[in-house]
């Protein structure tokens, strides 16, 4: 494809790039991933993304807010609004986003995310908690803990890329006798039933430091 001359617009907007850098990430990973090979996905010179975005930190932050708008989605009607509810939706949303979008991940979990999808999903989050009556320090608390929480998982089960989670080592009964009894209750990692399990315990913590900070 002819590249278009430097410093024209060539059709593009944020919407379109943003577009092409996640599918460009998604099939060659970060590592590969810069302004000019997005520009030349899009046939454009490097300079026209300049027009939209400014350098590539500020596209890394755009990749992370196109992939966050896959999360932030109306609750379906008459779906409970108790705090519970909309943090299991965020979650799992979360979760389902992470494994579209395994190559683009890392950037979610290791880059502050204040855009304003992002800002929108921990509102919903901490609305639906006050208005339960949680306590403040744990409503401030809670979305830090859950997000540190699936931020940390995810980045372990989708480590594989698209190939999905490594298989769980085995372990010497000799030298690690309490890794070998265990590794049996960890043959469905990565798993939704796992995700529950775990997501389980994370929510019971905010409940229970709830009722103790009353």
């Amino acid at each position: 494809m002819a590249r278009r001359a430097r410093g024209t617009s060539a059709g593009l907007d944020r919407e379109r790039i943003a577009t092409a850098a996640v599918a460009l990430v998604d099939r060659d990973g970060l590592e590969r991933f810069g302004v000019r090979r997005l520009a030349e996905e899009l046939g454009v010179d490097p300079m026209s993304l300049y027009h939209h975005i400014k350098g590539k930190a500020a596209l890394l932050d755009v990749i992370c807010e196109a992939v966050l708008t896959e999360v932030v989605a109306p609750a379906p009607d008459g779906a409970p609004h108790d705090w519970e509810e909309v943090a299991r939706r965020t979650a799992h949303s979360y979760r389902d986003m992470a494994y579209r979008h395994p190559r683009v991940f890392p950037l979610l979990a290791t880059r502050a995310q204040t855009s304003p999808v992002a800002i929108s999903a921990l509102e919903s989050l901490v609305v639906a908690m006050r208005a339960a009556g949680l306590p403040e320090r744990v409503a401030a608390d809670a979305p830090m803990v859950l997000f540190g929480f699936l931020n940390g998982h995810l980045l372990a089960c989708t480590g594989g890329g698209p190939d999905g989670p490594a298989p769980v080592p085995e372990f010497d009964s000799g030298t690690h006798p309490g890794m070998a009894a265990l590794a049996p209750r960890w043959a469905d990692f990565g798993s939704v039933a796992e995700f529950d399990r775990m997501l389980d315990i994370v929510l019971d913590g905010i409940r229970g430091q709830a009722a103790r900070s009353s």
